[in-house]
């Protein structure tokens, strides 16, 4: 009887949490284009309800003005953010799109017609079949990197103007997207409770529990991956030191911020800057880069599962899973996220407000079972 009534309890967890998936499947895969403005104003509510807190019980500011205290901040700071990391990139694309074909002419193409000088004379010494063969390729290929170099400086400013093209629209829902926060701020005790009563009493629970599982989930993500943007940038510091570079500080720095988002990375700054050394002849140089960018491959791969895991709880095989999965499934977004999602799951194991991994002590007699 009691094993029925664990089976029982197992399927309906595993039906509200196969509902609570599926539904953040479709408005992820689906909905979030669509809504996406009034998802991001409940996050933004979201984040500036403890602050607002703050200064309604500490500081007996009444809720209205200490939640248009915070908004106007917290606007502001947005917006000059907003600006200034969009007028440098927007400045970044268009002097790249200039100097690209001058790069080219300068630096990628001498050093393109020196290693294809070295080729020709290695494979001169080799046999005169393979001479010409590679005499006869190697003008193709160099053709092919400088049309590839005037196709990327096209393609920038294609980019660009498409951006400008596309900025009434973005602007009008950046628009919505501050109106529904300032609406969802002002009224968000209210706007939480109405969504709640829609939900049915045990998946409400379940949904609460969940919301207090995930505030403490991303504190812990916060210090993991602070953790990891210091690994990082003491291992590009000191190789960069290693090498003699100036500005070894700034510029570990900002590779490792740089670093911490999804997909991007470190070898997006560091591979074409070793390859661009490299053809320019500074071979220790554009080495040591390459040397740099692999180092902190192989680190990041090894120590990012275990302090993620470690921080959040979930065992390293768990988190490189989760990782490998998310990333497959949803690119940078799943990457930090399914991580984030089965830790929120143990978590609501672990209180017991769901039952869906079986432990050694839910056997008859407590004992780990044999793999042999």
């Amino acid at each position: 009887m009691r094993d029925c009534e664990r089976r029982r309890r197992f399927l309906i967890d595993a039906a509200y949490f196969a509902v609570i998936v599926g539904a953040v499947f479709l408005v992820f895969r689906y909905l979030l284009g669509l809504i996406w403005p009034f998802f991001v104003a409940f996050l933004f509510s979201w984040l500036l309800l403890p602050v607002i807190r703050y200064l309604t019980v500490r500081r007996h500011m009444k809720y209205s003005l200490s939640a248009a205290l915070c908004l106007i901040v917290f606007f502001a700071l947005l917006g000059g953010i907003a600006v200034l990391v969009t007028s440098r990139c927007a400045s970044l694309i268009a002097d790249w799109a200039v100097l690209l074909p001058s790069l080219y002419e300068d630096a990628l193409r001498p050093g393109l017609e020196n290693l294809a000088r070295t080729l020709e004379t290695l494979a001169n010494r080799v046999s005169p079949e393979l001479y010409e063969l590679v005499n006869t390729a190697l003008p193709d290929v160099v053709t092919s990197i400088g049309a590839a170099v005037t196709n990327a400086s096209m393609d920038a400013v294609s980019t660009l103007s498409g951006w400008v093209t596309k900025l009434p629209s973005r602007l009008l829902s950046t628009l919505v997207c501050v109106i529904a926060t300032v609406f969802m701020t002002a009224d968000f005790p209210r706007v939480t409770a109405f969504m709640l009563r829609q939900v049915p009493e045990r998946p409400r629970h379940v949904v609460s529990e969940a919301k207090a599982a995930l505030g403490r989930v991303l504190r812990k993500y916060g210090r993991s991956y602070g953790i990891i943007m210091a690994v990082t940038f003491a291992e590009i510091f000191l190789g960069l030191l290693l090498l003699g570079q100036t500005n070894a500080c700034l510029i570990a720095l900002a590779i490792a911020v740089f670093d911490i988002f999804p997909i991007v990375g470190a070898g997006l700054i560091l591979v074409p800057w070793a390859v661009v050394t490299l053809l320019g002849g500074r071979t220790f140089m554009g080495a040591g880069l390459a040397v740099i960018w692999l180092v902190e491959i192989v680190v990041r791969s090894v120590i990012e599962p275990r302090i993620v895991g470690r921080q959040v709880g979930l065992h390293p095989l768990v988190t490189l899973i989760a990782m490998f999965v998310g990333s497959k499934l949803f690119g940078g977004v799943g990457l930090l996220g399914l991580p984030i999602l089965c830790a929120i799951v143990q978590s609501l194991d672990e209180a017991g407000v769901i039952r869906l991994i079986r432990r050694a002590d839910d056997g008859a007699d407590g004992a780990e079972p044999k793999i042999i």
